[in-house]
């Protein structure tokens, strides 16, 4: 299997941002991609607009995200600008999916060549020497079809937890009415007076550890639980040194800043972890169901992002999110809702579970698949 680096066998274009005033929701001019927020599982969802755009995408070209994070991928799929902080990968001596499935079975690898200390981003000179094995073409096309079809069963799985979530925000308006209009007439109230709420802390790369406590940081989440494999860790005297920043079950945890602001997680761990900057922490007073606090957040999520949009770094306070007011229904219904939840989590659980072995297929055909050991 020969190796070669990415610039050989594809046409990789630096994104460039346009001016601020050139971009809008209003449909004004060419689709506009900025980064990681834009993606979807395969394709882009367009939010902005560009009647000046400065470079462009086209059908077919996978979207790399050079910064904030380092990594993520999709395919485009309609002529589109694209602003600094994606590149578009142009296939050209390599198949798409091939490449598209070699990109994101590295990331980690990738992310890891990226460098600053507030925010990670790699070079277009990095991702242009980047090595990508190359089997012949017949072989890259039935290495991306198997793989296609185990990624396939993974979504599917993931569809069906996604039901059940909908199931989840369908049970809550059922009972409650929309939170905006309020139309049942519950008591009104703020984030601050029913949740404590807090900032994580600014802790420092020199403080990582091999082991220790675990530190949550953005990629620990991604609208449910928060994960702890593979997480980064800070020494124990931590715990005493900062517990204004130690994580309790139940605890829901948000971003407030970079293209993934309004992103969300819910800690459901019996150990403690420590909140890395750029997290909020929302803890449910006694006042309020866990439950039902956290199903309106998660609704609320959209509207969060929005507070932070339009910005060229998009950031949101956590005194903005505590200002957002919350209807407050009866204790009584709010436990009963959780009651009910409780049912549907139960289905979603065993929906998980199916999905963690079509994971770990995934990722043993996806390590097979780079070391010609699929197609043999």
């Amino acid at each position: 299997m020969e190796i070669k680096a990415l610039k050989d066998i594809c046409q990789i274009i630096a994104g460039q941002s346009p001016p601020s005033d050139t971009y809008n929701q209003e449909q004004d001019g060419m689709p506009f991609f900025q980064g990681k927020a834009d993606f979807g599982d395969l394709y882009p969802t367009v939010r902005y607009w560009c009647n000046a755009p400065k470079k462009l995408s086209k059908p077919n070209d996978i979207l790399f995200s050079l910064r904030a994070p380092v990594g993520p991928t999709n395919v485009n799929n309609i002529d589109a600008c694209i602003g600094r902080g994606l590149a578009a990968i142009r296939c050209e001596d390599v198949q798409l999916k091939y490449l598209l499935h070699y990109l994101r079975g590295n990331e980690h690898k990738i992310a890891a060549l990226g460098t600053g200390s507030t925010f990670k981003a790699v070079t277009i000179g990095t991702l242009k020497d980047l090595e990508i094995p190359l089997p012949p073409l017949e072989e890259q096309k039935k290495i991306a079809a198997i793989l296609d079809a185990a990624d396939n069963y993974r979504h599917k799985t993931k569809a069906l937890i996604d039901k059940y979530d909908q199931l989840s925000q369908s049970l809550f308006l059922d009972m409650f009415g929309d939170p905006v209009t309020n139309p049942k007439g519950w008591d009104k109230s703020l984030i601050r007076n029913v949740a404590e709420a807090k900032n994580g802390y600014a802790f420092k790369s020199t403080d990582y550890l091999e082991k220790g406590v675990p530190l949550i940081r953005m990629s620990n989440f991604n609208n449910g639980p928060v994960e702890i494999k593979d997480t980064i860790k800070v020494s124990n005297v931590f715990l005493e040194s900062r517990k204004n920043f130690i994580l309790q079950n139940n605890d829901f945890v948000i971003a407030l800043s970079g293209a993934t602001t309004g992103k969300y997680g819910i800690y459901q761990h019996d150990f403690p972890s420590l909140l890395n900057q750029r997290i909020g922490l929302i803890r449910a007073k006694p006042v309020v169901s866990v439950t039902y606090l956290h199903e309106f957040l998660k609704l609320k999520s959209n509207e969060i992002f929005k507070m932070a949009a339009g910005a060229a770094q998009p950031n949101v306070s956590l005194k903005e999110i505590q200002e957002i007011t919350i209807p407050v229904p009866p204790l009584y219904l709010q436990n009963r809702f959780a009651t009910s939840l409780n049912n549907i989590k139960s289905q979603k659980q065993q929906a998980e579970a199916s999905l963690v072995k079509a994971e770990d297929l995934f990722n043993s055909l996806l390590q097979r698949a780079f070391k010609g050991e699929l197609t043999n």
